[in-house]
């Protein structure tokens, strides 16, 4: 399937979805035609319950009648300032519509010994969080620590269950290779969310050498040769380094893909492929290797390794071109310029088309991600649990995760949620990321749908009045990404052994050729050593879990 076409496949249950959700809100309490007011049903989704209760998208609040306390385990996170969960408004409101006190247990991190300690203990709350239930998952819940839960959505989550329905790839991407699903996860639903990391370039530097923008990897290589060649900042020094990054990750996404190959697992025709065990690779490898040999890539980038150090080369005005993301890469940047610079501005590029016109962005991410919230098989109230999880998925839990209470942490203007500008804004000294958390979950990175105007207003309240984003959903082919596979115990017992030894042969070799220690024409001795390593295995069960995935 081509990229447009699977775009408008991904978008019409979108806005189905849309479609129907506004028809529900507006028949939720009436079941009567669709003549309400849109901005007096958005009003009246964020009010407190009425003593009489109210139906939210077919689930009816509060959830109980008497005060009822569950337990839920999460990090807290490094931006939040409070102790409790509980002192965010938008769980005070949470409880007061659902009549559910949370009793939250944190860690400080979201980290893996503190996340295997609470598992290995004995003591788990009804609900948990974490990270990687993407992987996770199918390991606890067959081990008998997580509750099944498809019977509980049938029967008591409408909101996550019509999700479902509108998404159908969403639940192939949740489900175990047992055929359960076992947590609830975080959901991105407009296709230009999706995407994460994204090539930039400094803009300023192109107008100055009357280039253009690059368009195909032959491009890149003049525009960087241009940056490196025709002093772009200006300062009379051949000081410039044109592509910065601080792995050899990122630059592989930015350019291998233009080869038809990925640098992990990609799928061809329904085959899933390992890039480095692809003869195409050899391409890229000599590409990137003429950027090396060229100083056109930084010469220190298996050292520079860290954002501070890119962020120096960035803001001390000598780097030409990164692979990052929007808010902590473009937006910092673009922030930390600001009344430095004369001239500073960075733009997004599309992804390079290569030779033989391969052309992807592979950076995004699936619809589910991998974390989410799962319920303990301890539970004494799976319905309930489920019920107040279903919740989040509410248009009401959107709005209260997302955006907070209104008339605390924003206003309806227009029937459109307006962060204040003392949350976008704040003068309390903390940025804006740590006042929103005072308020919401942040941005609705929880088990609930993220809301796309969230990530419009703190961009533009960064600094970045477009969204460099919209760029890049005519180029993400889900065909090629691999998706989200799962695998069985035994699977797993073949392909996390052998790709630990894979990965770290790779990463030596790859960096050695790029660097000139080691001769390209020698990459078919690579592709050798990998199948002695045994990577056609590791094809083997990723082919078994991928036909799976696709229900084959």
């Amino acid at each position: 399937m081509n990229v447009a076409k699977r775009k408008l496949v991904l978008l019409l249950p979108i806005l189905l979805s849309l479609v129907t959700l506004v028809s529900a809100c507006g028949s939720s309490n009436t079941n009567t035609g669709n003549t309400a007011d849109p901005t007096a049903e958005v009003q009246k989704a964020t009010q407190a319950p009425t003593k009489e209760g109210k139906t939210i998208g077919g689930l009816q609040l509060p959830i109980v009648s008497d005060k009822l306390e569950l337990s839920l385990w999460s990090p807290s996170g490094g931006n939040f300032r409070g102790t409790n969960f509980n002192e965010k408004l938008s769980f005070k409101q949470m409880e007061e519509n659902t009549n559910i006190h949370i009793d939250f247990q944190h860690s400080t991190e979201a980290s893996a010994e503190a996340f295997s300690l609470l598992m290995s203990s004995g003591k788990l709350p009804d609900i948990i969080y974490n990270d990687l239930w993407g992987t996770d998952s199918g390991k606890y819940g067959t081990q008998g620590a997580l509750l099944p839960l498809e019977d509980l959505i049938e029967k008591n989550a409408p909101n996550f269950k019509k999700i479902l329905v509108d998404n159908p790839d969403i639940r192939g991407q949740i489900t175990s290779p047992e055929g359960h699903i076992f947590y609830l996860p975080n959901l991105v639903l407009d296709s230009q969310d999706l995407t994460q990391m994204f090539p930039q370039v400094r803009k300023d530097w192109i107008d100055k050498l009357g280039l253009n923008m690059p368009e195909t990897t032959e491009d890149w290589y003049n525009m960087l040769k241009a940056f490196r060649e025709q002093d772009a900042n200006g300062n009379g020094k051949k000081d410039e380094i044109p592509l910065v990054t601080v792995n050899l990750e990122n630059i592989m996404m930015l350019f291998a893909p233009a080869f038809g190959v990925d640098y992990g697992f990609f799928v061809d025709n329904g085959q899933v492929k390992y890039g480095p065990n692809d003869p195409k690779f050899k391409d890229v490898v000599t590409y990137l290797h003429r950027l090396y040999d060229e100083q056109l890539l930084d010469p220190n980038y298996l050292v520079d390794t860290t954002f501070q150090t890119l962020t120096e080369k960035v803001t001390t005005d000598v780097a030409g071109a990164w692979f990052g993301w929007s808010g902590s890469y473009m937006g910092n940047f673009t922030t930390l310029m600001e009344g430095k610079h004369p001239t500073f501005k960075i733009a997004p590029a599309i992804p390079p088309k290569g030779p033989n016109g391969d052309q992807r962005h592979v950076s995004f991410r699936w619809q589910a991600a991998a974390h989410g919230l799962a319920v303990s098989s301890r539970t004494e109230h799976p319905e309930e649990v489920m019920k107040w999880l279903d919740y989040q998925y509410s248009e009401e839990g959107i709005l209260l995760n997302n955006f907070g209470v209104e008339g605390k942490s924003y206003d309806l203007v227009n029937g459109e949620p307006i962060y204040k500008k003392e949350v976008t804004h704040p003068t309390n000294g903390l940025t804006n990321t740590q006042e929103l958390l005072n308020h919401t979950i942040g941005g609705g990175s929880w088990a609930t749908v993220a809301d796309t105007r969230y990530a419009e207003q703190i961009r533009e309240a960064n600094g970045q009045t477009e969204n460099p984003l919209e760029l890049y959903s005519d180029y993400i082919d889900f065909d090629s990404k691999l998706p989200p596979v799962q695998f069985t115990t035994e699977e797993n017992d073949v392909v996390v052994p052998l790709m630990a030894d894979i990965q770290t042969y790779v990463a030596e070799t790859i960096n050695a050729m790029i660097m000139g220690r080691q001769k390209i024409e020698d990459y078919d001795k690579v592709m050798k050593q990998l199948e002695k390593m045994g990577i056609n295995d590791v094809l083997k069960e990723y082919q078994v879990a991928h036909e799976r995935f696709k229900g084959k």
